[in-house]
């Protein structure tokens, strides 16, 4: 069986379904648009949607179509018995019809298709597929609503393979040196606000913020937090990000308001580097950890003692994350997510 998995290679997730897939006996092709298509003309796309729908238009049939064409080619040059799609990749509603009738189509949501306005046609894209994996329950209600029969809530892609060489010098401790870190962007929205709400609860403790320059309009707000932040452009390299976050002894993941059940993917990331989540919580907890959840944030007035007790307890803290370091491994590995997905298609 042979798998053409459309994603973006800049997410750990590409590359942890591509070895789930292999794992299984499955041919894997890994093709990433981005890689032949300019940076700017990706980020004009990123901002186009703010422009009249005519302007919109032209772009699209300039933007798209090209990145459809090449879509095209390297299906008919692999020939895949399924096509795995992260959100939409840009695809087209003729492109799929096309995939579809040679292969079965897999898309893995990343991201809402009611809030992703890069492509227009996202949510119709999802009833061509044979399968969908959303993993988030209310969004599979909303897809469900529509007509949608073939959804299920699940998530591909607990790897701790990447950062397995990566080691931590005495160095590393002094350079990262505080008891917990977030490392992200900021919004210039009401998300931005509450984000900043959010870690502003953690000014008390040895906290460090690594943020981009969004962050800045809250500053006023919340002065302690600008205090704890540095920052930071682009993407962090992979060796300083696992770095930083082994330095660490917890890491507050707040939930995105477009998730409206579901876990942060980040939930995942930070068990695979080696720091425990603190994590803001969201329905779906207790459908995918079940009883081995990581500590949950309900109500923000929480934050202070459960920090506390977690930072002045290590044994507690590590036994908490090696419990769900070996859950994480035998549910979410990503040959057996991979497994119990496909026997769904």
């Amino acid at each position: 069986m042979k798998v053409l998995l459309l994603a973006p290679s800049f997410y750990t997730l590409a590359s942890t379904i591509q070895k789930g897939f292999t794992k299984i006996g499955f041919q894997v092709f890994h093709y990433d648009y981005r890689h032949e298509t300019s940076s700017l003309k990706n980020k004009i796309n990123v901002q186009i949607f703010r422009l009249p729908y005519s302007f919109r238009r032209i772009w699209e049939v300039f933007y798209m179509d090209a990145i459809n064409k090449k879509h095209k080619e390297i299906f008919e040059r692999q020939q895949p018995n399924i096509v795995f799609i992260y959100n939409n990749e840009m695809l087209l509603p003729e492109t799929i019809q096309y995939f579809k009738t040679k292969a079965k189509i897999i898309f893995i949501m990343g991201d809402n298709p009611y809030y992703t306005p890069t492509n227009d046609y996202y949510l119709h894209l999802l009833f061509y597929a044979d399968l969908i994996i959303s993993p988030d329950s209310f969004w599979a209600e909303q897809l469900k609503l529509l007509g949608l029969k073939n959804v299920v809530v699940d998530f591909p892609g607990y790897d701790e393979e990447p950062y397995k060489n990566i080691t931590v010098t005495m160095k590393d401790r002094q350079t990262y040196n505080f008891d917990i870190l977030f490392v992200g962007t900021g919004y210039t929205n009401a998300w931005g606000y509450k984000r900043a709400l959010f870690l502003n609860h953690f000014t008390q403790f040895n906290f460090k913020l690594y943020g981009g320059r969004h962050f800045v309009k809250w500053f006023r707000f919340f002065p302690d937090l600008e205090k704890k932040f540095e920052l930071k452009k682009g993407h962090v390299p992979l060796e300083e990000l696992v770095k930083m976050h082994r330095c660490a002894k917890l890491y507050p993941v707040d939930a995105n308001p477009a998730i409206l059940n579901g876990l942060h993917l980040r939930v995942f990331d930070c068990i695979a580097m080696g720091v425990l989540p603190l994590v803001e919580y969201r329905k779906d907890h207790e459908l995918f950890f079940k009883n081995e959840s990581p500590p949950l944030i309900k109500n923000y007035y929480e934050i202070n003692n459960i920090t506390s007790e977690l930072l002045k307890n290590d044994d507690l803290r590590e036994r908490r994350l090696s419990v769900l370091r070996e859950f994480c491994q035998k549910e979410f590995s990503a040959h057996i997510s991979l497994k119990r997905i496909l026997e769904k298609l």
